[in-house]
């Protein structure tokens, strides 16, 4: 249960806005002046001068909008390369017998000013990889249900209870996800593999949690939400818990900043042959998970960002950038394999906390509409991992670390038998701002983009700027769940509790964020990725 005193610590916290700079935006007859080292490219794409000839490439349309802050921070990224050659200089066996090298940058169309890196940045390493570029949240990511029994007039009679039941399940202790011991460590040593196997031998009955329908599922996640790994690094006051059958305040949780859940509806198909491939119809229901690992992938992301600077060689100038590199080999490869063992605990709670998001929406709607609903997974897609790929190069084929903050895989089309994406590309999921489309799109598989998309629509104000917006500011159609009752008896009495919700929620109303009309028709002009559907929010669920 939520207390009055914990939410309004919350509500209280400081947020430090960004630097003021300058936003410009291209404009549709001219290459408007951005920044002194991009120039365009084509209609979609430009690139990034460097002291360090790496390919460094941006893709936005002139209409969408372009920060020149965030491509000082994308350079800052490109001074990696600098650092490296000076480690390698004053220590030959930093790095073991790797060439360390920054292959390829490449920045979505969603890129923007982040914290010390630009979201949207995709970057291939060989010999290092940088657990800055993927930061705390490890395996932020989306997940897409669809529900096809479901009516917009359901919804509408039923609109305040179905809200009420979400606020009880979602923020006032109703989620009921017992977790044993045994199922989390499986569930972050095997992720959705672990949690199913480790769920079929203790004969557990999660609400909706079906274990035909599970294993069918895996095929519809990305690498089946497994990422196996040895160890459990420092997870095991969460692994123990009671000791027994016990819930915690961990899975199942939003999270907070851009995290939501939300109902939405399907509103127009764009590829007629693959939204059929795909099952998808007008009219249909979705339900739309964005989390990641929240208080697992802190722990992971900010011990192995300092452990990365206490290896620095002594004798060396840090990096002003703060970019420090983790080698794959030689006298710190051991850190790294901990690293990577642990990324993967902390995405694989990630997957099954998004799992567990959907099917507690599932449970809302179920409860207030009594009745079945007829839902199937459509697809989980990661952000903020880091992949061990096959990148293409002027025709040629290299095995590089591929870090992606801020934006997911875009591969195309298999050709596997046992792929149910195999002649369509695994689908793109792209989120509009609360009030805005969010989109379907499918992937190609664009080399030149290292195979990836963006996650959003990209902010265009900072939290601090966002805050003084207005209620006026927003659609008064907007249906959002927050963990206190916005128009409740509560903050009525407590106007001041309420301002600050309200300013919370002003971070990522609609005027915060870019078009991502724009934004996904330059995925789709650089053929990254093809629009299938769009999506239309009825019901937004936020941390606040």
């Amino acid at each position: 249960m939520h207390c009055f005193l914990c939410v309004a610590c919350v509500l209280f916290g400081c947020v430090t806005p960004a630097k003021k700079k300058d936003v410009i935006m291209g404009k549709s007859n001219q290459n408007s002046f951005i920044h002194p080292s991009v120039h365009r490219v084509d209609d979609n794409t430009l690139s990034i001068d460097n002291p360090f000839d790496i390919p460094a490439t941006l893709y936005a349309r002139h209409d969408v909008m372009i920060e020149p802050q965030g491509i000082d921070q994308a350079l800052d990224v490109l001074h990696v390369q600098r650092t490296v050659d000076t480690i390698q200089r004053h220590d030959d066996a930093f790095f073991g017998d790797a060439s360390p090298a920054l292959k390829k940058l490449v920045l979505t169309p969603d890129f923007h000013p982040g914290s010390g890196i630009p979201v949207g940045t995709v970057a291939a390493t060989q010999g290092f990889v940088l657990p800055q570029a993927v930061g705390n949240d490890i395996c932020c990511g989306m997940r897409v249900l669809v529900v096809k029994n479901l009516s917009r007039q359901e919804l509408a009679d039923n609109q305040d209870e179905l809200m009420n039941r979400l606020r009880a399940i979602f923020f006032e202790g109703k989620r009921d996800i017992a977790m044993s011991p045994f199922q989390r460590e499986a569930m972050l040593q095997e992720g959705l593999v672990g949690l199913l196997n480790s769920a079929d031998l203790q004969r557990t009955t999660w609400h909706g949690y079906h274990l035909k329908q599970q294993e069918r599922d895996l095929l519809y996640t990305h690498q089946s939400g497994c990422m196996k790994s040895l160890k459990t690094f420092a997870f095991e006051d969460f692994i123990a818990a009671s000791g027994e059958q016990g819930r915690d305040s961990q899975i199942g949780s939003v999270g907070g900043g851009n995290h939501f859940v939300e109902i939405q509806e399907l509103t127009a198909i764009e590829d007629n042959a693959c939204a059929h491939q795909w099952g998808l119809s007008t009219g249909d229901f979705t339900i739309m998970a964005h989390s990641g690992s929240v208080g697992l992938g802190r722990r992971v992301g900010q011990f192995f960002m300092d452990k990365v600077r206490q290896i620095y060689p002594s004798g060396l100038a840090h990096p002003e950038n703060n970019f420090y590199p983790l080698p794959t080999q030689g006298k710190h490869q051991e850190l790294f394999e901990r690293y990577i063992d642990a990324m993967n605990n902390a995405a694989n709670f990630a997957f099954a906390n998004r799992l567990f998001l959907g099917l507690m929406v599932v449970r809302a709607l179920e409860d207030v509409l009594h009745k079945q609903l007829d839902v199937r997974l459509l697809y989980d897609a990661p952000h903020n991992l880091i992949w061990h790929d096959q990148v293409e190069f002027d025709g040629n084929t290299s095995s590089c670390f591929v870090h992606r903050k801020g934006a997911c895989p875009a591969y195309g089309p298999s050709l596997q038998h046992d792929d149910p994406f195999a002649y369509t590309g695994p689908p793109v999921i792209v989120p509009g701002s609360m009030g805005d489309f969010s989109y379907l799109l499918a992937g190609r598989g664009n080399h030149n983009a290292l195979c990836s998309a963006c996650h959003g629509a990209g902010r265009k104000l900072s939290r601090g700027q966002a805050r003084r917006g207005s209620e006026r500011g927003l659609d008064q159609r907007l249906r959002i769940v927050t963990p206190l009752d916005l128009d409740g008896q509560m903050l009525r009495e407590h106007q001041e509790i309420r301002r600050r919700l309200m300013e919370r929620i002003y971070e990522e109303s609609p005027h915060a964020y870019k078009d991502v009309t724009p934004v996904v028709n330059t995925i789709e002009g650089a053929d990254i990725a093809g629009k299938v559907a769009c999506l239309k929010p009825w019901l937004t669920i936020k941390s606040a």
